[in-house]
């Protein structure tokens, strides 16, 4: 039926703006979101201790590590995406006050005091670099940790794959997994994935797939949070080198069908004499004061450091939330 063009103008305006109220909406309910309930003090020391007899003894001589945290502006709303507030709480609970003025190591909410936050790990550095390490930074990291986006180009590639050939370990943390500006196979050979396809806000149902693996150990088989999963790997990297630790069960055609499979969230992938470890949540402040999420993610680190797995361990309840029972 013909529509005169004026009223078409308004109904298209009507359209636009009946979809800005629907984003508007949606992000403020995002923003509104609450964290979820952190496990008791009792589940997190049981996961801890499970791995007490392998940890390095008190007193054992521990190799100096100098590590980089990576991170940029922050480019989301309220408790999303808080680049400067981890990377300066994560100074502190990494390399004590001589890395950080901060007075907590918490990300949410109010200071959750501690009294050891302020010692760090022992024989630790910290190196604070944005947006991208320097040269001489590279060549002083052990191990370098991002949490952002990275615009990667040949370059970088380039840099990050000299700095694992000599054995350096590379964390990326949520943003930093989501390459920019495209998927990339390149990327994907040499950290493991080269992009996603699809993202949602929400509850994610962590399964541990490889339980046996010393990231994993002691950890539940499931874990809940209220988070950001991305999915699936876009393009994959090799799998022969990759091995998936804990993965989320994500619909495979979002909106279409409900057939879903898991998709990697937490994974590790060797290369040249180095280390990559991949961490998909952390899209809220508040899933870095959980302690499994410490757990996984602190283990990571260590891991793609070539250190004992558990040498933080005793980090992860440091201004953490926690359920007192």
């Amino acid at each position: 039926m013909y529509q005169p063009r004026h009223l078409r103008a308004l109904r298209r305006i009507g359209l636009l703006a009946a979809m800005l109220a629907a984003s508007a909406a949606l992000s403020a309910a995002l923003s509104a979101a609450e964290p979820p309930t952190p496990p008791t003090r009792a589940d997190a020391e049981r996961a801890i201790a499970a791995a007490a007899d392998a940890r390095p003894p008190e007193g054992t001589p521990l190799r100096p590590l100098t590590i980089v945290l990576l991170a940029g502006p922050k480019d989301h709303g309220e408790n999303e995406h808080d680049y400067p507030r981890w990377q300066a709480r994560w100074a502190l609970l990494l390399g004590g006050k001589a890395a950080s003025d901060e007075r907590a190591a918490n990300l949410f909410g109010p200071d959750r005091p501690h009294p050891a936050v302020g010692a760090g790990a022992p024989g630790v550095r910290v190196i604070r670099a944005n947006p991208w390490p320097s040269a001489e930074e590279w060549e002083a990291a052990d191990l370098v940790v991002a949490f952002c986006y990275l615009p990667w180009n040949p370059s970088r590639l380039e840099e990050v794959g000299r700095f694992l050939a000599r054995g350096g370990g590379l964390v990326l943390i949520h943003s930093a997994t989501w390459t920019r500006p495209r998927a990339s196979p390149e990327v994907a050979e040499i950290v493991g994935v080269g992009g996603f396809q699809f993202y949602r806000h929400g509850s994610l149902l962590l399964e541990i797939a490889m339980p046996e693996h010393p990231v994993c150990r002691g950890l539940p088989a499931q874990i809940r949070w209220l988070d950001e999963p991305y999915w699936p790997p876009t393009p994959p990297g090799p799998a022969e080198r990759i091995e998936v630790l804990a993965a989320s069960r994500e619909a495979l055609e979002p909106g279409r069908n409900r057939n879903v499979a898991p998709q990697p969230q937490f994974w590790s992938c060797p290369h040249g004499k180095g280390r990559v470890f991949g961490c998909v949540p952390g899209h809220y402040t508040w899933t870095f004061d959980d302690p499994f999420f410490r757990l996984l993610l602190l283990r990571g680190m260590a891991w793609a450091a070539g250190e004992n797995p558990y040498r933080f361990d005793p980090l992860a309840l440091r201004c953490a939330a926690i359920a007192e029972e």
